[in-house]
């Protein structure tokens, strides 16, 4: 054991002797300083944005749009039926509301959504019976529309609200809406009373609009057994994970928790530094081990230096593993070093206010990981997918004894592999493509589900074709196993000399 050891540390000072090690090391700090410089700009961009849309005069081009109805419907009067004339008299008389009450049409809040939606709908209908002489209809539309302008009229956002209960349980009354239904509606503008979604308009607090709505979108799948949006039929895992994402969407609108992957996550200039800060290090840190794995056996053949230990008693498996475990060691070393620094930089330039944890459900409640156990276990499990590729390219350099082969090879696997595989994905429809490795890598991002969104981690499931997690375990397992035996076999037979 002792042998092995002092191997290993051989190994180790040899590594880190080496100019190009210390190149790269060089790089993968630059890395962690390149990603908060474009996190900032990301950030000081989307300002930039918002300002321009904040410096917009809506009311120039609410009186444009209007103007141009106005001409289409002159210009078409003959040739349009009764039904799309009242469609576009209703939205001119939308437009000319808006100029009067002061509301901008173009963004997403409750007078913009009462007037564009539930008015212009009124309106329309108006129009409708009107024109087919159903007097009685028409005045209750009429009397619906007065009411909502009232509302508008006096900036009353509770009593809008309570509108849309009373709307809401008048349907269900008439038998317009089953229960269920309803329930499912009644909860979703609970939540918005609640939390005060669609008050204003505010695009740092849109991602709420859209968990209340994904919220409602899986109440549906629950009750009724099929997605929502896809419908499709779930299966009973299905429908658990739709109950635990409604419960931690639920636990992040109560602690003002945003996930990633929405709106407005760019203004959040932390979460878009975790993002970048941790693809492009184990992006670097990638490169690094290949490089390590990929000249290990061919750099010492090359030099000579590989002949010195036949001269030793240590049996070659030995050497080659103390140079694999120490590869390793390496990677796992880096890893939790790159993560408590990256998380060191992001919270003297950006703060820890926005540092959240990972959100579970356990035993049906929500439960959350330390922020810094978080990301060290997601850039931990990522180091899976280097590890897969250091292994590849030390089979590379056991079998050909060449480094620009081993490494270049290695390299463009790791960077070109998924996406070529995308590609084929798209036209290859066969059950067998799931046995390929590389559709199974990226486990980081099939474990650590819900740091975004049910939408948004549905829709990593699609491209990733769903493959389960532990699946995608034995598939490396037995690819990981395949090139160490093949390195070991050609090791211990090939002449080192």
């Amino acid at each position: 054991m002792s042998n092995f050891l002092k191997l290993c540390s051989c190994e180790y000072t040899k590594i880190w002797k080496k100019k190009s090690t210390k190149i790269m090391l060089i790089i993968l700090i630059l890395s962690i300083f390149a990603s908060a410089g474009l996190a900032a700009l990301t950030k000081k961009m989307y300002n930039f944005s918002e300002e321009l849309m904040a410096a917009t005069d809506y009311k120039t081009e609410i009186k444009t749009e209007m103007e141009s109805l106005k001409a289409d419907l002159e210009a078409n009067k003959n040739s349009l039926d009764e039904a799309s004339k009242n469609g576009i008299q209703a939205k001119i008389d939308i437009n000319q509301l808006a100029l009067d009450y002061d509301v901008n049409l173009y963004n997403t809040y409750w007078k913009s959504t009462t007037l564009s939606i539930d008015i212009f709908n009124s309106k329309q209908n108006y129009y409708n019976y009107k024109s087919l002489g159903e007097d009685e209809k028409a005045s209750r539309e009429e009397e619906n529309i007065n009411k909502k302008l009232e509302l508008l009229k006096s900036d009353d956002y509770n009593a809008y609200m309570n509108l849309q209960k009373e709307l809401l349980k008048q349907e269900y009354e008439e038998k317009t809406l089953t229960q269920e239904d309803y329930e499912i509606y009644l909860h979703t503008l609970e939540l918005k009373e609640k939390y005060n979604v669609g008050k204003t308009y505010n695009s740092e607090e849109s991602w709420k609009e859209a968990l209340i709505s994904e919220i409602e979108d899986l109440k549906y799948s629950i009750n009724y057994g099929i997605n929502a949006t896809t419908r499709k039929a779930l299966s009973e895992k299905d429908l658990q994970k739709a109950e635990d994402a409604i419960k931690i969407n639920e636990y992040r609108l109560e602690h003002d928790m945003p996930p990633y992957a929405t709106s407005n996550s760019i203004g959040k200039t932390r979460k878009v530094y975790d993002y970048m800060v941790s693809s492009l290090t184990m992006l670097v840190l990638a490169v690094i081990m290949i490089i390590i794995g990929g000249s290990s056996i061919s750099t010492e053949v090359a030099k000579g230096t590989i002949k010195f230990w036949s001269f030793t008693p240590n049996k070659r498996w030995k050497i080659l593993l103390s140079k694999l475990v120490t590869s390793v060691a390496i990677l796992v070393i880096l890893t939790i070093i790159v993560t408590l620094l990256s998380t060191l930089i992001g919270n003297l330039f950006f703060g820890s206010k926005d540092a959240q944890g990972y959100l579970y459900v356990s035993n049906g409640s929500v439960h959350m990981i330390n922020y810094i156990a978080y990301i060290l276990l997601y850039n931990l499990v990522g180091g899976i997918d280097i590890f897969v590729f250091l292994l590849f390219a030390f089979m590379l350099s056991t079998l050909t004894r060449n480094t620009a082969a081993s490494v270049g090879i290695g390299i463009a696997s790791y960077l070109g592999g998924s996406t070529i595989m995308q590609i084929v994905n798209m036209f290859v429809k066969s059950e067998w493509t799931k046995f390929i490795p590389f559709n199974n890598l990226s486990l980081s991002d099939r474990i650590f589900t819900n740091d975004i969104s049910y939408s948004a981690s549905s829709l990593v499931t699609s491209i990733t074709g769903g493959i389960p997690v532990n699946f995608s375990l034995a598939v490396l397992g037995v690819c990981c196993v395949i090139m160490i035996v093949s390195m070991f076999d050609s090791f211990r037979k090939k002449d080192i000399i």
